[in-house]
């Protein structure tokens, strides 16, 4: 059966990457070994360089394989060891992406309260917190 089978509703590059998670535990790639090329695995696939950059990018967040950008991608795991439910993996690249996101849209936040803090004391204004406390000290 040709990879990606367009008569299978998973998506091409959960079908490809699949494949190559079935190839790695076959035992085809081993640990230590370099995997395909990214354009011998698009001429391989007749896939879109992307939807495989995809099918490898589950495979890294499985832990199965890593990516040197300049050396190209490695088997990681035994090819005996059971690999991680791939839905399982999807929702944790998810989360992980989301807390991500979420950090820096934090850190975004504080560093705005913190100019605006900023130009008020430029301005001769005082921070919310200090116009009580100098308030009280002038008796009004």
């Amino acid at each position: 059966m040709p990879v990606p089978d367009f008569s299978d509703p998973r998506a091409p590059y959960v079908q490809i990457a699949d494949h190559l998670r079935g190839q790695i535990e076959a035992g085809r790639y081993r640990p230590g070994d370099k995997l395909p090329s990214i354009s011998a695995l698009v001429a391989e696939y007749g896939s879109a360089t992307e939807t495989v950059r995809r099918a490898l990018g589950v495979l890294r967040t499985q832990g199965l394989v890593e990516t040197h950008s300049t050396r190209g991608t490695f088997v990681l795991k035994p090819s005996g060891e059971a690999a991680r439910d791939p839905d399982v993996a999807r929702l944790e690249a998810a989360l992980a992406e989301a807390e991500q996101r979420l950090g820096q849209r934090i850190d975004d936040l504080r560093d705005e309260v913190e100019f605006m803090q900023a130009e008020l004391m430029a301005l001769g204004g005082a921070a919310p917190g200090q116009r009580a406390s100098r308030d009280r000290d002038v008796g009004t």
